[in-house]
């Protein structure tokens, strides 16, 4: 049984259904497979909650097809059989092991582990090189979001070092002469329902984005997720948070990547105040089901500044993505949360960003406290670091601001970044200063 749902339509996709609890079809043709609970199975309204489903176990594994609960695993060795020739499978030498991933997947499978967290152009490179030598024409990723993402290079990637850097860089539409199955073994990152892969060149983070880098069908499982230490349950957590919140404030944002978003954050933010250090079996089904929600909001929107500003925090310091991702909130969801009309870039208007901000004020229960304090406690709540000191100085803050702007994902932030405020909110996490995260930004935008 399925004991959450929602449905939703957008333009793309006749139909979505998430699930935790039960095995189900999504989107497209196959969510007419869904048996209704009562009536109330074809009722679906725009942006509001639907009501629950049951789903068949036996859901046959089609095209935009995304399976979720626990024992969705077990349907890997039927997908494996899509390809009689090779199946290609990038995943991590501790996943092979820790799943058994040897038990599961056909003697012609090739096993790519030849990459590292947040996964090099190189690395990727690589993958899709020993991909096209195999000749496999289905691709399985398995793990977390860097294995995930070199799973949707070795698709999209032509072998050819310059083809492939057009396709990075949105000069050629990526290859599809393959399918690709992603199985995600966090809760976070939303890989599995994103069209984008997350690479990168020395220390600058680079995107592939394009309908063509999304997955034909993914299996999400609660269970995989078990075994994750506190330290990476909570960052992709915080990861999942990040594109929420991005996602609902985005100057992309639409009716229904806000209702994905809040939807997301209505899951997550309990969790996250309140939840043993280790979570309940209940909770990682909750977080799987929000790390799908969140990763369709910004599907539709792409990031912002957090996000941005993230990445060279992970290259230079080695912070964990989603930890990185929660530190920026702290300063950036208060810099929102005070802009004055004239630094807004919204071209929708005041109105919009003051809605988002008045919404994510309701979902985090900020009473009175900046949003970014509250995010802050949330990130004490869960044992994390609300600072990552360095002893590399101004230098290092110098280098992530401006690493960090020039990503094309501050674009969608609702604020012109002013760079010097951008620096001192950095300097306040990197630095060795006395007093709250954001505390040198707030002088500075108050002088």
């Amino acid at each position: 049984m399925c004991d959450r749902g929602v449905a939703r339509r957008n333009s793309r996709e006749r139909i979505e259904v998430v699930r935790t609890g039960a095995v189900c079809a999504e989107s497209g043709s196959d969510a007419g497979r869904c048996a209704p609970e009562g009536d109330g199975g074809n009722r679906t309204r725009r942006h509001r909650r639907a009501v629950p489903q049951r789903c068949r176990k036996d859901a046959p594994i089609m095209t935009s097809t995304v399976l979720t609960g626990r024992g969705t695993f077990d349907r890997l060795a039927e997908i494996a059989e899509w390809d009689s020739r090779s199946v290609f499978v990038v995943a991590s030498a501790g996943t092979v092991n820790r799943l058994r991933l040897d038990r599961v997947l056909p003697a012609r499978a090739r096993l790519f582990s030849q990459f590292r967290p947040n996964p090099t152009f190189e690395q990727a490179l690589a993958a899709a090189r020993a991909r096209h030598e195999c000749g496999a024409r289905l691709v399985l990723g398995i793990g977390g979001g860097s294995a995930l993402d070199v799973a949707k290079a070795a698709r999209a990637l032509p072998t050819e070092q310059s083809a492939a850097a057009d396709v990075l860089d949105g000069r050629s539409a990526p290859l599809a002469d393959a399918r690709l199955v992603l199985v995600p073994t966090t809760a976070g990152p939303g890989s599995e329902v994103t069209q984008f892969a997350a690479l990168y060149r020395g220390s600058r983070k680079f995107s592939l984005d394009s309908p063509g880098i999304k997955a034909d069908a993914a299996l999400v499982d609660p269970a995989l997720t078990d075994g994750c230490g506190p330290a990476q349950t909570w960052s992709c957590a915080f990861d999942a948070l990040a594109h929420a919140v991005e996602s609902l404030w985005s100057t992309r944002s639409t009716p229904v990547s806000r209702t994905h978003a809040v939807a997301a954050l209505t899951l997550l933010i309990p969790i996250l105040r309140d939840a043993d250090p280790v979570p309940s079996r209940t909770e990682r089904d909750r977080l799987s089901e929000a790390a799908i929600l969140a990763g369709r909001a910004i599907d539709l929107t792409r990031t912002t500044a957090a996000h941005a500003l993230a990445y060279p925090l992970t290259s230079h310091l080695d912070v964990r993505h989603g930890h990185a991702c929660a530190l920026n909130l702290t300063w950036l969801a208060t810099m929102v949360e005070a802009a004055e009309p004239g630094d807004l870039a919204d071209a929708r208007g005041p109105a919009a960003v003051a809605s988002a901000i008045t919404t994510l004020r309701r979902l985090f229960g900020a009473d009175g406290r900046e949003l970014g304090r509250v995010i802050q406690d949330l990130l004490v709540a869960r044992g994390l670091p609300t600072r990552c000191p360095s002893d590399s100085g101004t230098e290092l803050v110098e280098t992530v601001v401006a690493e960090g702007l020039a990503s094309n994902r501050i674009s969608g932030t609702p604020i012109v970044l002013d760079p010097a405020l951008v620096a001192a909110a950095v300097g306040d996490l990197l630095l060795a200063r006395s007093g709250p995260c954001g505390n040198r930004a707030k002088e500075l935008r108050d002088a």
